[in-house]
C-alpha cells in the first residue's frame, strides 16, 4: 500500500507527503486510526447526510503538526483522504471546494422538491400572476 498522501500547502500548491495515519493502519476502524494519530473531528460541511457530497475535516491535536487538517471528501458510501498544513490552506481549499458541495446540495434538493412536484406548483403559480 501506498504511504503517500496529497497535501495543500499554505503556498497553495499540492505536494505528496508521508501518511500520518500509516503507522496505524492495523487498525481495522479509519476513525480509531485518525484518533490514535493525534486528530479529532473538526466540522463537517454540509452537517446533513443526506447530501451526495460533503467535506468533514479533522484537526491535529498536536502542537507544531506538520499536517494541522484532513479533509475527507465524501459521499454516501466513499471517501477521499487530503491534508492542509495550516489554516490558510485549509480556507483556501475550502474556498475553492464549496461551491462544489453547494452545488451538489443544491442538484439533491432540486431533485427532492421536484419529486414531491414543489418545483412544479411554484412555477404554476408564478405563470398564473
Amino acid at each position: 500500500m501506498d504511504d503517500k498522501i496529497w497535501v495543500f500547502t499554505t503556498t497553495g500548491e499540492w505536494q505528496q507527503a508521508e501518511d500520518p495515519l500509516a503507522p496505524h493502519r492495523h487498525l481495522d476502524d479509519w476513525e480509531a486510526q485518525v484518533k490514535t494519530a493525534g486528530y479529532s473531528s473538526w466540522t463537517k460541511f454540509p452537517k446533513q447526510d443526506t447530501t451526495p457530497l460533503a467535506l468533514e475535516i479533522y484537526r491535529s491535536e498536536k502542537a507544531g503538526s506538520e499536517l494541522l487538517f484532513i479533509v475527507n471528501v465524501s459521499t454516501s458510501s466513499f471517501y477521499e483522504t487530503v491534508y492542509a498544513e495550516s489554516v490558510p490552506a485549509l480556507m483556501e481549499l475550502l474556498a475553492r471546494w464549496t461551491p462544489v458541495v453547494q452545488g451538489a446540495a443544491l442538484g439533491a434538493l432540486a431533485g427532492q422538491l421536484d419529486d414531491k412536484g414543489v418545483i412544479t406548483s411554484v412555477a404554476r403559480n408564478l405563470n398564473a400572476k
